[in-house]
């Protein structure tokens, strides 16, 4: 009846959301902390997922998956304090590196064909093969791991987007507590910012602590003193870090503000060259805090554009790629003979569409839309923070991303149902899913509406 491999990625950072994402219908677990921009997770941590995992009931076989940072880049300092990046040698021995590492932290005990992903953003072609090919072939060498596989992880962008946002309050907030800025000395810099106006309640250290409850306690010393600026900083003064423009790494090939097709190839060839087995399109931590995700779903003939009902901080949620794009990218992948997994903020309205309209899909990957504020039952009424970073994973958003033939189901923000226009299309896509489902041979679609805690408020 289903003539498929498809899997959900689900990203987790505990044991207890490691189970939940099983529950849901994950069949990849991937450790990551997303307090963090880059995801990474300390390896006493991936082996409490593991275990977890491991203690788990499963109906289907689970892998394990990691990464090793999004940023492969090594830097040292010339005498005027100048960032200078390191030989390619050791950007790929150092990527080598971590990946052993995590390999290791994962075990094999779960699966032996676990996968470590590897981010290369802000890397020319040649050198992010020579990345990609030193962790592919450090891996193969070795007796336990050599069953592990390597994903690439290329970062989409629509410039235009995160350039409109980028100034927002609500953006830079987060991107603070991130720790996504750098300092700057000019006074005149028309993107620079003051970084007392966002450092309480928002700086953290490395116990996940709030630094700064009040603002007198705020200064161009604390803020040295506790790590947050520089030795020799002169000013409060930053700016937000910036998405590394594909024209600059792909010169001849990018074009417009967009992620374009002859990007997409080159990294899915380069990825392949390299003897890597999948490849993942994701969207930079700078533009899901911006609502910015991947799925273009506007101005199309087959998905229905559920995303421009969905606001948030005042920023309506908009994708970079279209259907046909990603559709383009399945197929090219599959041509190269490695899989191709779809990240960067999907929801449930998007992959519920995306599983039946590009079948052949073998991964859809997820955490923000899997996850929900935090509630201590013993302290109902005190909620956590609805952020990225802070919300929890829950069973029951798992499965609003699984494919069909896991139990995959549609979740839907509940404060959409007061929107006449949004329920309008609400019924317009479940009735597509439906007919497409059911044309597939596929269970009947469950609807869901769900809050802010991942409670279902109603269903259909």
């Amino acid at each position: 009846m289903f003539a498929y491999n498809r899997k959900l990625l689900c990203s987790v950072f505990n044991a207890q959301e490691a189970r939940e994402a099983v529950l849901g219908g994950a069949r990849i677990i991937d450790s990551e902390d997303p307090k963090s921009a880059l995801g990474n997770i300390k390896p006493r941590h991936i082996m409490a997922v593991s275990d977890a995992v491991l203690n788990s009931k499963r109906d289907l076989e689970v892998q394990l998956s990691t990464n090793i940072g999004e940023d492969q880049l090594l830097f040292r300092r010339s005498e005027t304090g100048e960032a200078i990046e390191k030989s390619p040698y050791e950007i790929a021995g150092k990527a080598a590196q971590a990946a052993i590492g995590v390999a290791c932290s994962m075990g094999t005990q779960v699966h032996p064909a676990n996968l470590v992903k590897v981010g290369v953003d802000g890397m020319d072609v040649e050198k992010l093969k020579g990345v990609m090919a030193e962790v592919v072939l450090t891996l193969q060498r070795t007796e336990q791991f050599s069953h592990c596989q390597v994903m690439g992880v290329l970062f989409a962008q629509d410039l235009k987007a995160w350039n409109d946002r980028k100034t927002s309050d609500a953006v830079r907030r987060v991107l603070v507590e991130l720790r996504e800025f750098y300092p700057v000395d000019k006074v005149d810099d028309p993107l620079a910012f003051d970084l007392e106006k966002y450092a309480v309640g928002t700086l953290r250290d490395e116990n996940g602590q709030i630094i700064f409850s009040d603002q007198s306690q705020v200064s161009l010393g604390t803020l040295i003193r506790r790590g947050v600026l520089p030795d020799g900083t002169n000013s409060t003064l930053v700016r937000c870090n910036e998405l590394f423009a594909h024209a600059r790494y792909f010169p001849r090939l990018a074009q417009g503000d967009r992620t374009n097709r002859a990007v997409i190839k080159a990294m899915v060839d380069a990825t392949a060259d390299s003897g890597g087995n999948a490849i993942m399109l994701d969207t930079s931590i700078l533009s899901k805090v911006s609502n910015v995700c991947l799925v273009d779903t506007s101005g199309s003939d087959e998905m229905v554009d559920i995303n421009r009902f969905v606001v948030r901080d005042g920023m309506v949620q908009s994708g970079i790629l279209k259907l046909d794009d990603i559709r383009f990218f399945v197929e090219y992948c599959h041509f190269r003979g490695i899989e191709a997994n779809v990240a960067g903020s999907i929801e449930s309205y998007q992959a519920q569409q995306l599983w039946v309209l590009i079948p052949e899909l073998d991964q859809c990957s997820t955490r923000g839309s899997a996850s929900a504020v935090e509630v201590d039952p013993s302290k109902p009424s005190a909620a956590g923070m609805d952020t990225r970073q802070h919300r929890i994973i829950k069973r029951t958003l798992v499965r609003g991303l699984a494919p069909p033939e896991h139990g995959g189901v549609l979740n839907l923000p509940a404060g959409l149902r007061d929107d006449a226009h949004a329920v309008a299309e609400i019924g317009r896509m479940r009735k597509m899913l439906a007919d497409k489902r059911a044309a597939l041979g596929w269970p009947a679609l469950e609807t869901n509406y769900v809050d802010a805690r991942g409670n279902i408020v109603d269903s259909e």
